[in-house]
């Protein structure tokens, strides 16, 4: 009798003990899935937007403004640049004396940027600007 009682005993002992080792399963609220799905939505969006702010900044190259918003000859476009650049002391700006179009049609002014030679003369080309009559400067031409 004493050697049952104390197999049950035992064997109750053994039960409750492996019920508490039991590991419960996380459990995540309705509402919590949706705040972290709206989260991953949030963040994939922000991550496309990134990419195509990236992408268009390769598209349009650097993009500055003119004080003056109505340029209406080469010699103001390269002003223009000159005045938004902060006067480099070393660069020259020879505008390109004809006004161009672009792929879509606007009017712009090409002015390139030389380096200056320490006899003040124009040396290698550095960089060009499209300069539209709005004072919108680029680096890259419209496609």
């Amino acid at each position: 009798m004493r050697a049952r009682w104390l197999i049950s005993c035992g064997m109750s002992l053994v039960l409750l003990l492996s019920g508490c080792a039991a590991s419960s399963q996380p459990r995540i609220t309705p509402k919590k899935t949706q705040e972290i799905a709206a989260a991953n939505r949030q963040s994939d969006t922000n991550a496309a937007a990134k990419a195509q702010d990236a992408s268009a900044q390769k598209a349009t190259g650097t993009q500055l403004q003119a004080t003056n918003d109505h340029l209406t000859s080469p010699t103001m476009a390269a002003a223009a640049v000159k005045q938004v650049l902060k006067a480099p002391v070393g660069q020259l700006f020879q505008p390109v004396p004809a006004i161009n179009s672009d792929a879509r049609g606007h009017h712009y002014y090409q002015v390139d940027a030389f380096q200056r030679k320490a006899n003040g003369q124009r040396g290698h080309l550095l960089k060009t600007y499209f300069v539209y009559p709005n004072g919108t400067i680029t680096t890259k031409q419209a496609d």
